[in-house]
């Protein structure tokens, strides 16, 4: 008798021994039903245009769970409003992590607010999946869960000092920028090729992110008579730069980064205001033919009826699609951190997503940017039409 009760106080223990190892085996975030993933974005605040980001996310995760989910299981997507307030970025992502316990984050937003993160987030090993940056710390990120979105602005900042000159003939730029990690990357990128382009920079505006009057910003470019002005600017700072210069009758061209080509621009300052106006971009506009983008423009239109098809709601649909395709690759079983890692940096020449060719290479965050390309548009005659400068032809 004691042996048989022996025996099976051993096999209680091992059955006891052998859940608690399965419990501590199961992913975070991954139920039978479920996936939860999550996103920081700028809800409210005067960065909340760029709120698109998660809309257009959240658009195809609604589309994803009425079409089956992935691989049977329901993606719960979750988002938190941080007001681009890297403070609150910070308490909110370690309540997703240790409190929520979320799978990966994903189709997040904001340079300032992700460079205050991206160091605990990846120290935890959880996926950071298509953020809405491209602030040098993030970018350039040594781990193998930080998959940037889009191009390095330093890149971005020296492409715009080559429009200045092979464009619009600049011998001297003037530069608005907002103060922050993405203003000062671009600056950096600036300053790196001013002089392999015999550019000269006569003056150099900064603006807080939550500043929209630029009105003394721009007074003083124009004291400085640049032949041309970039402008790093968000859709509604942009807005009042374009406002104020109109009002000075300052004519003076202008190239404008991608992260402010919105037609918010136009909305807040007028047409007339932006008409001539140049602006780098990632993605294809709305009404490209693309079955990609219509499909895009149609979940929009079902999930958001009240937004207008914006470049920015294709920052949220290309991550969330990525992120998609990675998960549907895994299966069903096995679903874990380092697997998604894995799954996407399988994705190899894939084109059922916004971005016409996602290719994501193995190693750290420089290798894996799901958009690699910029191109570029001016505002005329109401609208945005492709531009290509004479090194694209």
């Amino acid at each position: 008798m004691n042996g048989l009760l022996k025996l099976a106080r051993g096999l209680a223990a091992a059955v006891i021994v052998g859940l608690a190892c399965a419990a501590a085996q199961a992913q975070d975030g991954i139920t039978a039903n479920e996936i939860l993933i999550c996103a920081y974005q700028p809800m409210t605040g005067n960065e909340s245009s760029y709120f698109r980001m998660g809309k257009g996310a959240d658009a195809w995760f609604k589309y994803v769970n009425e079409t089956g989910g992935i691989n049977g299981r329901k993606v719960n997507f979750q988002m938190a409003d941080d007001q681009y307030n890297p403070a609150v970025t910070t308490s909110t992502v370690k309540r997703f992590i240790e409190r929520d316990h979320c799978f990966a984050i994903v189709a997040a937003l904001g340079s300032a607010p992700t460079a205050a993160v991206v160091e605990y987030v990846a120290s935890q090993n959880v996926p950071l999946v298509g953020p809405g940056t491209g602030a040098a710390k993030v970018l350039e990120f040594p781990s193998k869960y930080v998959f940037p979105l889009y191009p390095s602005y330093k890149v971005e900042g020296q492409n715009l000092v080559r429009f200045a000159k092979e464009v619009f003939g600049a011998k001297t730029v003037a530069v608005l920028y907002q103060n922050d990690p993405s203003g000062k990357t671009h600056m950096e990128g600036i300053n790196s090729v001013l002089e392999k382009y015999g550019v000269k920079l006569v003056s150099q505006q900064g603006y807080e992110p939550k500043e929209i009057d630029v009105s003394s910003q721009v007074v003083a470019m124009k004291n400085a008579n640049p032949d041309a002005v970039i402008c790093s600017c968000a859709p509604e700072p942009a807005a009042k730069f374009y406002t104020e210069r109109k009002k000075l009758g300052w004519n003076v061209p202008v190239v404008n980064v991608f992260f402010g080509k919105s037609p918010k621009v136009p909305e807040l300052a007028g047409k007339e205001a932006v008409e001539g106006i140049y602006f780098t971009t990632i993605f294809r506009d709305f009404d490209s033919p693309a079955p990609q983008i219509q499909q895009a423009k149609q979940l929009l239109k079902k999930y958001y009826p009240q937004e207008d098809p914006d470049p920015i709601h294709l920052w949220g649909f290309a991550s969330a699609q990525v992120f998609t395709e990675g998960m549907k690759r895994m299966g069903r079983d096995n679903i874990t951190r380092d697997r998604l890692v894995e799954s996407l940096e399988s994705i190899k020449g894939w084109k059922d997503s916004v971005v016409p060719d996602v290719t994501i290479g193995h190693g750290n965050a420089p290798e894996h940017f799901i958009v690699k390309d910029m191109s570029y548009v001016v505002y005329k005659d109401g609208k945005f039409q492709e531009f290509t400068p004479p090194w694209a032809k």
